[in-house]
């Protein structure tokens, strides 16, 4: 099929990035993640992911991921993410409630994009951070794999799988087989979720789908892991801070 017939979704993807002046490490995400999920209130479970109604969680793509970018706290929010978020920042002063202190939030850098999800004929290069690929099943078939090239084979099915689920959340059944290949392996850490230790992986990947920049791939998205950009896009030393740091319990939640 041409690239041109190929069909798109009805409606785009929108997303709302926003970067504040408060600067925090990566292992401070899940208290940044806090921090904000108090000052936006409980009510709406799109910034916490918890069913409020059965006191349970929600399995699903958050669409509201808190991040560290550039050693500032960040928010990513998509479609109905943006909307909520907008409303918070409508209607609040923007104080925190951070390390005991009242803190007034400013935002030093927003953008906003509108993204069209389609295959290509060509693939297109990719880069994926500090992604939580494994969960504890796979990462014990990560641990059985003979050599590299099994664990390889292991990585790029993962990675469809993913790409696969969030094209679903996102309301796209593609019209097409995805294929989504592993370059390179670049940087690997060890973290621990839930006293579980776990591979953080910086990786480089080609697929045959568009793609937004800096949606979250893998676990933990909402906790700042697995966010990626185009191959070609400007991204310094994304993780300058966080490789000057011990590995650190954070949560595993989607």
């Amino acid at each position: 099929m041409h690239k041109d017939t190929i069909p798109t979704p009805a409606e785009p993807i929108r997303t709302l990035s926003l970067s504040f002046d408060l600067p925090i490490y990566s292992r401070q995400i899940p208290q940044w993640r806090g921090a904000f999920i108090e000052l936006a209130g409980f009510a709406d479970d799109l910034f916490h992911n918890h069913d409020n109604a059965k006191d349970g969680y929600r399995y699903r793509y958050p669409l509201i991921q808190y991040r560290m970018r550039k050693g500032k706290a960040a928010i990513m929010a998509i479609n109905e993410g943006v909307d909520a978020l907008q409303r918070v920042l409508a209607s609040t002063d923007w104080k925190i409630n951070w390390e005991g202190k009242p803190l007034a939030l400013k935002i030093e850098g927003l953008h906003m994009d509108e993204h069209y999800l389609r295959m290509l004929a060509q693939p297109k290069q990719y880069k994926l951070y500090k992604w939580l690929a494994l969960n504890q099943e796979n990462y014990e078939r990560w641990q059985q794999c003979r050599n590299l090239a099994e664990r390889s084979a292991l990585l790029e099915n993962i990675l469809a799988g993913q790409i696969l689920g969030f094209c679903t959340a996102m309301g796209y059944r593609l019209p097409e087989r995805l294929e989504a290949n592993l370059q390179h392996l670049q940087f690997m850490q060890q973290v621990r979720t839930f006293g579980n230790p776990m591979i953080a992986f910086n990786v480089s990947y080609d697929a045959n789908v568009l793609l937004p920049a800096h949606i979250g791939l893998g676990r933990s998205v909402s906790h700042g892991f697995g966010w990626q950009v185009p191959e070609n896009q400007k991204n310094r030393k994304p993780y300058r801070a966080e490789n000057k740091e011990p590995a650190s319990e954070q949560t595993s939640k989607p």
